[in-house]
């Protein structure tokens, strides 16, 4: 017996990640993977056997050295494979070892017997050999040690041949003491070597389907629902824990088991008459349960059967339901969210953070896109409120009378139409939390007194309810508008204006910190999938010379139409994507965008005032001004260069 241990302790990957065990049917064999294992510094366990003895080595190799791969040859791989639970690589036999076999025996005979096992016979045509080498083979198949017994004693009992070639290599011991010259085919190294890198593939294959495996199984397990499913047989192959606790049997007790068969009154019911069922409801003693039973259509005998029991699914909904209206109300973003490298917008984040320990309102003013929301929900995520609900409403979205009953709720019967049992305001929803009101400029003045009220008494009453509700409720609002002109102008009323003033956040506008331009472009490109565009300086160019009046979010939209287009590299590709922006920079300075006052006088003289007065409408965006013109950056360059020797 010829047993090799390899322990290479430097690869580690492959000794946490798999233990190889091979089953070799020769001492040769076992050499040549011991090389192949040396070559590929491959950590195995070696032993020698075939077939039967070959299942029994490897049986044990399982139990005492934790192997979880076996490598073997022929006849013994299938057997392994067909009556073990782990993978099995099988060493394939090649033509060229064939070859070399029947060139060995015809120096002893042209006439030649080949024992094979009978799956190969489509591997290789036997017609080719014969050919080229000028033998005739004689093919005796066989599937077990049966079969090569009794071709063996056939060959014994008549005219022995001169010589056997086998692929078993217990044919060589039986054909010795037969006195039967006899030679086995043998692997090669290469062979071996290809076998141990398609056991490191098998493996992790393996693997990834025992976790999948384990992942199906615990959500069957732990799936609110109770679960039953049987095999094309018909026998139970899950019955989940839920299944288990509603039934009251023990999974050992029925998986296994024919389930059209069993007597026990409960999954007589759930089974039925096997056919398909969806949320059908049945009873049982003084339960009804909700029932879908699926059969499987490749497999009659096949279904899945899922099933609940209606009080419960009724007590859970009330549950969720309750705690959804408590939670479900939250905000994702934080301060760590907020994508900038500008010393302005640096002191902002640093002036918000400040402002978010404290429990006092705060006024966010800004621009439309500069990202209003997304500081609220920072300061209510850096505050003590964080575990409580932040809740945002958009005070311009709603009609007025709809509004009102958002904020405030109202009672059953309040108006046609109200909900039976009434309905909560957002400040009763966002009691020990946050409520952003967006917009708060666009709040319709007659609201404006009851939201007043709300603040300095933090008391709230629906709308027609007699019930004062107390809340506790921080104030965070937005908006775009001059809250003091709408002030001056009667729109705003001013107690309201200087009690939601407390602390204010001026937002700075995307013109005023370019810095930040290049960073929100990386950010966006990643979060549309385009991180493998690049741009050039033209197009860094127009980027950064363009004053974005929608902010961030008009920036975003330019990203992402970059993305759908996937390249800019050509003029008229820049104008597709940024044909918005060039029209609304002509459109604020000129009606039509393609006109120019110029003063009539020498060629020369209106073409150095049409450079300049492009030169002023286009900020000194050089790409775009040499686009429009028709000519190149050079030139253009040149043009310049001569008009301000000149003094124009």
């Amino acid at each position: 017996m010829f047993d090799i241990a390899f322990n290479f302790n430097f690869i580690k990957k492959w000794v946490k990640m798999m233990n190889i065990g091979v089953i070799s049917p020769s001492q040769r064999f076992s050499q040549l993977v011991s090389e192949a294992a040396l070559s590929l510094q491959s950590p195995l366990l070696i032993k020698e056997g075939a077939l039967q003895r070959g299942l029994f080595l490897a049986r044990r190799m399982l139990e005492e050295d934790q192997v979880n791969l076996l490598i073997a040859r022929g006849a013994t791989a299938d057997l392994l494979a067909q009556k073990l639970d782990v993978p099995v690589v099988k060493v394939n036999i090649t033509s060229f070892d064939l070859l070399v076999a029947f060139s060995e025996a015809k120096k002893t005979s042209n006439e030649i017997v080949f024992i094979d096992h009978a799956e190969n016979h489509s591997v290789y045509d036997l017609s080719f050999f014969e050919e080229i080498l000028s033998i005739r083979i004689n093919l005796l198949p066989y599937e077990n040690e049966e079969d090569i017994n009794g071709h063996l004693k056939a060959l014994a009992s008549g005219s022995k041949p001169d010589i056997i070639v086998a692929t078993a290599q217990c044919v060589a011991k039986t054909a010795f003491h037969l006195g039967i010259d006899c030679i086995i085919v043998n692997s090669t190294v290469d062979a071996i070597g290809e076998a141990l890198k398609r056991a490191h593939e098998v493996y992790t294959l393996y693997e990834k389907e025992k976790l999948r495996q384990k992942h199906l199984q615990t959500i069957i397990s732990y799936a609110f629902d109770g679960v039953i499913s049987t095999d094309e047989s018909g026998q139970i192959t899950v019955f989940n824990d839920m299944a288990s606790k509603s039934i009251g049997l023990d999974p050992k007790e029925v998986i296994g088991k024919y389930l059209s068969k069993i007597q026990y009154p409960f999954l007589k019911k759930l089974y039925g008459d096997g056919s398909e069922a969806t949320q059908m409801v049945i009873s049982i003693g003084n339960n009804n349960y909700v029932v879908n039973r699926i059969p499987i259509d490749d497999s009659p005998e096949s279904i899945v059967i899922t099933f609940q029991e209606i009080n419960k699914v009724t007590q859970f909904t009330s549950r969720i339901r309750s705690e959804l209206y408590n939670r479900r109300f939250y905000a994702k973003y934080t301060f760590a969210n907020i994508i900038h490298e500008s010393d302005i917008f640096k002191r902002t984040v640093e002036i918000a953070k400040h402002y978010s320990v404290t429990d006092s309102n705060v006024l966010i003013i800004g621009e439309s896109g500069t990202g209003k929301e997304l500081f609220a929900q920072s300061i209510h995520n850096e505050s003590g409120r964080k575990d409580g609900p932040f809740i945002a409403i958009n005070c311009a979205a709603l009609p007025e009378n709809l509004l009102e009953s958002e904020l405030f709720g109202y009672e059953e019967g309040a108006f046609t139409g109200a909900k039976k049992g009434g309905k909560p305001g957002l400040f009763e929803m966002a009691h020990e939390g946050t409520l952003f009101l967006d917009e708060i400029g666009e709040l319709p003045i007659s609201l404006q007194s009851r939201l007043l009220r709300v603040l300095q008494e933090k008391e709230v009453m629906r709308v027609g309810g007699e019930r004062i509700i107390p809340v506790d409720v921080r104030i965070i609002a937005a908006t775009n508008r001059n809250l003091k002109a709408s002030v001056q102008a009667n729109d705003f009323r001013s107690d309201l204006y200087y009690r939601l003033n407390i602390l204010q956040i001026t937002l700075p506008a995307l013109r005023q910190r370019k810095e930040d331009i290049k960073l929100l472009v990386k950010y966006f490109l990643k979060k549309y999938n385009g991180t493998q565009l690049s741009f050039d300086s033209q197009t860094w160019e127009m980027l950064l010379s363009y004053d974005w009046p929608g902010n961030v979010r008009e920036l975003e939209n330019v990203i992402e139409r970059f993305v759908a287009i996937g390249t800019v590299s050509s003029p008229e590709e820049r104008r597709m994507v940024f044909q918005d922006q060039m029209s609304q920079r002509s459109e604020e300075e000129d009606d039509d965008g393609k006109q120019l006052r110029l003063r009539i006088g020498p060629l020369e003289e209106m073409e150095r005032q049409i450079i300049h007065e492009l030169h002023q409408r286009y900020r000194g965006n050089k790409q775009i001004l040499s686009e429009i013109l028709g000519i190149s950056r050079t030139t253009l360059w040149k043009k310049i260069k001569e008009m301000s020797k000149v003094g124009v």
